[in-house]
């Protein structure tokens, strides 16, 4: 019986959990139906260009003229 190639293998991926605005958290599962294309590899895509764009402290302030900040959980009392 012939070989049959191996798979290449599955990239290293962490698992993320965020919390977005409702606005995006829309607008993202609306283009993933219309475009068939997974949330998650949307938000990679997307990651990915921004670091390309912008790096290092430049990125930072980019960030924080759009609105980033640091975001805490809530200690339970």
């Amino acid at each position: 019986m012939p070989r049959r190639p191996l798979a290449p293998a599955a990239p290293e991926v962490v698992k993320l959990s965020v919390n977005v605005s409702e606005e995006i958290g829309t607008r993202l599962r609306q283009i993933a139906f219309e475009q068939r294309l997974s949330e998650s590899s949307i938000v990679e895509v997307a990651l990915g260009l921004l670091f390309r764009r912008s790096d290092g402290p430049a990125l930072g302030t980019v960030l924080r003229q759009h609105g980033a900040t640091l975001r805490r959980k809530r200690q339970k009392t």
